[in-house]
């Protein structure tokens, strides 16, 4: 039986769908106007595309490599959502893939896009043989030896998904595999740094005057690099070099010397004063962090192969991390690896993240790291300092303190900040090289030791902070002087274990701590345990005393009952050492001991009661994981709680045993307060249905399914399914008792294109695709013959007639819908072969290259039963066309539990009526899409659909659904609703694509921000007449230019349509916001040039600042031309509220030559201001010039040919 011992808050992670959180006003900051979508193209080859809305709200688009919505899973944990494509499940379950792929938040956030950068570990058996291998669309950057790997760059990730997968299929039994020999395929993340009385703190100044400044020691620093002409590090570095591709090694951000001076500098530039702990160590720079202060993890992997092996350095100083795991990381593997191979200490800052326990970060969390907090110059824990204990296990992180608040150190004379010959920075960045220069001074002492004998004197020596446990600050504060002076040292920590439920009785673990003296006389040692929260005597020592002999070692055993361990607590403390002499050594001792688990056991029928499998998602409080559900079950470790699980799997359609239906079997609220079995049985399942009053075809269907225990930790799932399905299939539940529970469904219901009936039946089982020059609308018949042999002969022979196929391997659909038109027939129906529908052509919306004829696939159980009537005989089939659609539904419905019967039949009264008119000037190909919010704040889509961008059409949408709509002609705009809109039940409305007036147009979320010292700007500069915001979509004729003046000052300039300016004054000035754009070369008649002039005052204190943005509406026929005694309004509002409050009446010029402007007169109407054309016998287009102002802002607008007359 599929096993998964899972902790589901640390190992269970998972997720599917174009359905993402838009987090509300209240939890975002104010955000930035932005026309430009954020795209990462994740390692399946599924793309996520981000954008922020006119509402400011980021919209989410998950598409697969084939351009089409994928089926994916969305998890929202805390400020991170996770986007886990349905294609990658089983590989999660099987723990192939780092999680950190699929953070969408951490991917766009560091600036990933098309190119993911990997590391892949490959087995021991693919690497002794030598038979590692690359998969296709990717290349190898460089080896990584130390752990088995090799980072690598993905230019063409489908073609490496599919590779990196080839030998796992959907229908593949068993656990999930990958290619090649790779064991597990990693994020390459970035990794950032962690930001003369500090040496004096720690007691460096006395070891100084003994003689030691660490002289003939290596020290390693891997961080930005290294100002080389610095006084106080010249002669200093032995060696240098960078792993940062296309730059040098001279550090350009300033952290690298910092720290490299903190452990090596002479204090030249100060006259001494400022002088690092080891001023004689040579220090050899590896540059693993670019200018930026950022860095991939092979990078950083290389430079401390490089470090220990090549340069033979005996401290690594690592002032940098990338968050915390379980130690299993890259990084991590190679530290232990490299530590244990050359005996080289690697000192690390703990990280930044701090106060909060679990923000350790990788490498500190590793075994062998000595692993570093900061404290200020009073041994305070300093707020930033991250905490343990390691996230998985519970291991004992952080190891030690050293200052790092407010550190003066070396500036480096190339970084953008600061200036002189020194500055100040704090972080557990600042500490580590404090430590690194301690390990050096001892190791020019004892130059015979290993590393982890010098991170025992170090550790176990340090001063003790006794307001802070183990796993906030560590063993206590660096005391350099006191492991200088000691002669005795201890190990420095032991771990008795995180132990799982249930414990067994009577159980105990032993740990064993060692004291060594180099010293020449015995030393006796009292023993005792400093534990908070533990019981009485729960560590027990072998013994009270213990005396270490000269030259030799002493061992004590430390015994934990497990039974006595608090339960779900993790325990950190010390076992003190100290004897009258004053000596006093610590060693950390811990424990961990697991809360209650119970067994989940999860099968899975199918409709006829057969074992089935599928991919499923399970979350409790603060628990959330994926796994796959074999034929044979799946067993899930958890702890006491209620569960919600669903699985996602394929079951027989609606339409007979070819047909395919895919199910989604949503169990609820399963306690489990002992070992329990459930079952996800389709036998259960109901048909999610929705029924239009007009005769409809599916065209899509959407299936949510969302759950959460808190909007902070929750997950939605949405499924497409393909167009070969025919159905959805989901279980019945009850309510929630906890939490939030959301499920139903969005389906798009359009006018049939192709309906055909025989005498006896009707075929409606069918997907259709219509010719380059469609069927006549209206219905005819049609004599139908079926070719066997699956390709008409091209001579003519069937003319006018509907020629009929199989499917065939030997014959491409392309081949059999050339030789049927070339054979003259009217329709090709094309009959398949396996189970479910058939796609009738592959081309892409985005690029259409119609066929030859219009093609209409039949299902195997439907096509077969034409071609038995064909034989029997009865050959005439009654067709009707409807080239385009003249309707459509857009329906939603969902519930807060799955009801018994998932149907929805919406009457007149549930729905809206939508107009739509589509106004291009020329004929063309266009797209669209519909949002829609499901869930609250959850917002999702339908794929975009291809229409003819001059024409009309109605729509039906369901009633009290936000939707937003977006329409686009490729190469040439894109135009988006300004907002959300809720359609009233029975209300009737219009929705304009593509027509005048097209200018710029702000709205809300697009307003200008102030954020202190700056403005950020954006005007995207194509939107049409109503409450539309377009870009120019793909559009390179096109020039955009948006400027920025204070007063008649130009302060900033883009040639595009988004501007940021900084240093600003922060008294209340005058602003202008100028956007001139032009379409260029590019051949459209209307709004050739456009200039808008945005007047405002704006101060530091001001944030979202609303403009005056003008509207306008004129009716045009198809072609964009309106009558010459047309009505037209101009309509000013505010951009953040749409409200038309406190702008006085605006004022209008028009002009029908383009230079001859006049005033017109304006009457006040319910939709604003209007007037009356008047344009003279000759002239073709309609030029015009607004103004309005009020609450000191105004607007003047200037449009050339903003629309054609007839």
């Amino acid at each position: 039986m599929f096993a998964a011992a899972l902790t589901l808050a640390a190992a269970l992670t998972g997720g599917s769908a174009a359905a993402s959180p838009a987090p509300s006003a209240a939890s975002s900051p104010t955000a930035v106007p932005s026309t430009t979508p954020r795209t990462v193209t994740l390692i399946t080859g599924d793309k996520v595309e981000v954008t922020t809305g006119a509402d400011g709200k980021p919209q989410y688009r998950v598409t697969g490599p084939d351009g089409r919505l994928a089926d994916h899973d969305v998890h929202v944990d805390g400020q991170d959502t996770f986007v886990y494509p349905r294609s990658a499940a089983r590989f999660l379950a099987a723990e192939l893939l780092d999680e950190n792929l699929f953070n969408v938040t951490r991917l766009l956030a560091d600036g990933y896009g098309d190119e993911l950068p990997l590391i892949v570990t490959y087995t021991d058996a693919a690497t002794w043989s030598r038979s590692q291998r690359v998969p296709s669309g990717a290349r190898k950057q460089r080896s990584l030896t130390s752990i088995q790997g090799a980072a690598l760059s993905t230019d063409q990730p489908a073609a490496f998904w599919q590779s990196l997968t080839a030998g796992t299929t959907a229908r593949s039994t068993g656990a999930a595999t990958l290619a090649g020999g790779i064991e597990k395929v990693w994020l390459d993340g970035k990794f950032v740094v962690d930001l003369a009385d500090s040496t004096a703190q720690i007691g460096a100044p006395e070891v100084w005057r003994g003689g030691n400044t660490g002289a003939g020691v290596d020290v390693a620093v891997l961080d930005t690099g290294i100002d080389q002409q610095h006084p106080d590090l010249d002669d200093r570095v032995a060696a240098a070099t960078s792993f940062v591709p296309d730059e040098e090694v001279t550090d350009r951000h300033g952290h690298g010397t910092h720290v490299a001076s903190t452990i090596a500098g002479t204090g030249e530039a100060s006259g001494g004063t400022e002088r690092g702990v080891a001023p004689g160590a040579r220090l050899h720079v590896g540059k693993v962090l670019n200018n930026e202060g950022g860095g991939q993890e092979s990078w950083i992997i290389a430079g401390m192969e490089w470090a220990a092996r090549d340069q033979r350095a005996k401290v690594v100083s690592m002032s940098l991390g990338g968050g915390p795991t379980d130690g299993s990381d890259p990084i991590s593997q190679s530290l232990n690896e490299l530590s244990a191979e050359t005996g080289a200490l690697f000192t690390v800052a703990a990280g930044n993240a701090g106060p909060g326990y679990y923000t350790a970060s990788a490498p500190g969390i590793a075994d062998a790291a000595l692993t570093v907090g900061a404290v200020d110059g009073a041994d305070k824990l300093a707020e930033f300092s991250s905490w343990g204990p390691r996230v998985g296990d519970g291991g004992l992180k952080p190891d030690i303190t050293a200052p790092g608040v407010d550190i003066l150190a070396a500036r480096s004379q190339h970084a953008p900040e600061g200036s002189g010959a020194y500055q100040l920075m704090s972080g557990t960045s600042m500490a580590t090289p404090h430590v690194a220069g301690a390990v050096a001074l001892l190791a020019a002492q004892h130059p015979d030791w290993t590393g982890q004998q010098l991170k025992e004197a170090i550790v176990s020596t340090a001063k003790p902070t006794p307001d802070y446990i183990p796993y906030q600050g560590g063993n206590g504060r660096l005391d350099v002087a006191t492991a200088s002076r000691s002669t005795v040292r201890a190990t420095a920590s032991v771990y008795s274990g995180y132990h799982p439920w249930p414990v067994q009785p009577n159980e105990s673990v032993e740990r064993t701590v060692t004291y060594t003296n180099d010293g020449d006389q015995a030393v006796e040692l009292d023993l005792s345990t400093q534990v908070k929260d533990a019981p009485t005597g729960l560590f027990a020592l072998s013994s009270p005393k213990v005396t270490v002999p000269a030259h030799g070692t002493a061992q004590v055993k430390v015994t934990v009952a497990v039974n006595d361990v608090p339960v779900d607590k993790q325990l950190s403390g010390h076992l003190v050492a100290t004897n009258s002499a004053g000596v006093r050594l610590s060693t950390v001792i811990g424990v961990g001991r697991e809360g209650e688990r119970y067994q989940l056991t999860l099968n899975a029928k199918d409709r006829s009661g057969r074992p089935l499998a599928g991919d499923a998602i399970l979350i409790g409080r603060g628990s959330y994981g994926q796994f796959v559900v074999g034929e044979e079950g799946a067993e899930l470790r958890l702890p006491p709680g209620d569960y919600t699980t669903w699985l996602t799997t394929d079951v027989e359609g609606a339409n007979g045993p070819s047909s395919k239906g895919m199910a989604v079997l949503t169990l609820v609220d399963i306690h489990l307060d002992r070992d329990k079995t459930a079952t996800y049985d389709a036998r259960q399942a109901r048909r999610l249905t929705a029924t239009a009053p007009q005769a409809t075809t599916l065209g899509e269907v959407r299936a949510n399914v969302y759950r959460d225990f808190g909007r902070d930790f929750s997950v939605g799932s949405s499924r497409w399914p393909d167009p070969s399905y025919d159905s959805v299939w989901v279980l019945p539940t009850g309510k929630v008792t906890d939490g939030d529970f959301v499920a139903g469904a969005r389906w798009r219901l359009e006018q049939p294109a192709l309906t055909m009936a025989s005498s006896t039946r009707t075929f409606d089982d069918m997907l259709v695709r219509r010719a380059a020059k469609p069927l006549p609308e209206g219905r005819q018949q049609l004599d139908a013959v079926f070719v066997e042999q699956g390709i008409a002969d091209r001579t003519g022979s069937h003319r006018g007639k509907a020629v009929v196929v199989r499917r065939s391997d030997t014959v491409s659909l392309e081949d059999q819908a050339s030789a049927a038109a070339a054979a003259g027939a009217k329709v090709l129906v094309v009959v398949n072969d396996g189970p479910g529908k058939l796609e009738p052509w592959t081309d892409s919306i985005y690029a259409p290259n119609p066929p030859p004829i219009t093609i209409a696939t039949l299902t195997h159980d439907e096509g077969e039963q034409l071609i038995g009537q064909l034989a029997a005989g009865r050959r005439t089939l009654t067709v009707t066309s409807n080239p385009e659609p003249d309707y459509r539904y857009d329906l939603s419905r969902f519930w807060d539990h799955v009801p018994a019967v998932p149907a929805y039949r919406p009457g007149v009264r549930e729905l809206a009526r939508v107009d739509v008119a589509f106004r291009n000037f020329r004929p063309d190909f266009g797209l669209e899409n519909r949002y829609d919010v499901w869930n609250t704040d959850w917002e999702s889509a339908m794929n975009t659909s291809g229409t003819p961008v001059q024409g009309d059409r109605t729509d039906w949408v369901t009633a009290g659904v936000p939707y937003q709509a977006k329409a686009e002609i490729s190469g040439e705009v894109q135009q988006t609703e300004s907002g959300w809109r809720s359609y009233q039940g029975g209300s009737q409305s219009r929705l304009q694509w593509f027509g005048p007036v097209q200018r710029p147009r702000l709205t809300k979320g697009l307003s200008p921000v102030r954020d202190g010292e700056g403005i950020t700007a954006a005007s995207p500069g194509w939107g049409d007449g109503g409450d539309h915001v377009g870009t120019a979509f793909g559009n390179w004729d096109i020039t955009q230019q948006l400027s920025l003046y204070q007063g008649d000052t130009l302060v900033g300039q883009e040639q595009r349509d988004q501007l940021s300016v900084s240093g600003l004054k922060p008294e209340r000035l005058p602003y202008r916001l100028v956007a001139d754009n032009t379409r260029g070369t590019y051949p459209h008649p209307y709004s050739t040039a456009t200039r808008t002039e945005w007047g405002f005052s704006s101060a530091a204190t001001d944030t979202v600042m609303s403009l005056i943005q003008l509207d306008y509406a004129v009716d045009t026929d198809a072609a964009g031309r309106a009558g010459r005694r047309s009505e037209l309004t101009v309509t000013p509002r505010w951009s953040e509220t749409n409200s038309t409050t406190g702008i006085a009446k605006p004022t209008l010029e028009i002009s029908y030559d383009g230079k001859t402007w006049r005033s017109v007169s304006l009457r006040q109407t319910r939709d604003g201001w209007t007037t009356r054309l008047d344009a003279p016998r000759g002239a073709a287009f309609v030029s015009l010039r607004a103004r309005a102002g009020g609450s000191g802002a105004t607007v003047d607008q200037r449009i050339d040919r903003a629309f054609g007359l007839k």
